[in-house]
């Protein structure tokens, strides 16, 4: 069936139907919900060939995991949202980094519970989040040094902005529908930046 695929190729294409798969089950049942033989079904191959490519279970979700993370990029030009107003620039600065959470929130999520059971997981989590964090804290810094914010606590400011863009997905998926029904991204973005600037801004 596979004679004219190159080796190589087409071990690529079975590892990623696995992951894809594991994937699909671990954000529909849960990791502990998750069963190896459901993943070698939904990729089409069996337990044996699964195995052959992933040790175990754990070390799926922490390649699954570390495969979105990958896709999410850390914006590396802040002269951009630095030429904006406060209001703007903060509130662009934010929308770029909750999409990415937003679109693969499903698995980042599973990523930070099972990091409290499998701290194996949550490295490549610790590092992108690492990374956003002193970004903004560097935004921060710039805007007071031109002299368009107030001079504040910049790491806890900017801990507790990104805690809040984090919990939302967790709220949405867990919390009563009468409490998250408002809870859009758009409506808890503009509260951040609304509360920032009218604490902060020297621009207002």
């Amino acid at each position: 069936m596979f004679k004219d695929i190159p080796h190589s190729a087409h071990e690529d294409d079975t590892h990623r139907r696995i992951l894809n798969a594991a994937l699909e089950e671990f954000t529909h049942r849960g990791f502990k919900g998750t069963s190896t033989r459901a993943i070698s079904e939904r990729a089409g191959v069996n337990e044996v060939t699964l195995f052959r490519h992933f040790g175990s279970k754990l070390e799926m979700l922490k390649e699954a995991v570390e495969d979105a993370v990958k896709q999410m990029k850390v914006p590396t030009d802040i002269e951009e949202y630095l030429r904006l107003s406060f209001r703007e620039g903060f509130g662009q600065l934010l929308r770029d980094y909750l999409m990415q959470l937003t679109s693969r929130s499903e698995i980042l999520m599973l990523g930070m519970t099972e990091s409290f059971s499998h701290s194996e997981v949550v490295s490549s989590l610790v590092l992108f989040f690492s990374k956003m964090r002193t970004l903004l804290i560097y935004y921060f810094e710039q805007m007071h040094a031109q002299g368009r914010m107030k001079e504040a606590d910049y790491p806890l400011l900017t801990q507790a902005i990104i805690s809040t863009l984090h919990a939302t997905p967790v709220m949405r998926k867990r919390a009563p529908q009468e409490v998250t029904s408002n809870l859009t991204d758009e409506r808890v973005l503009a509260m951040l930046v609304d509360l920032t600037a009218r604490a902060y801004s020297l621009e207002e």
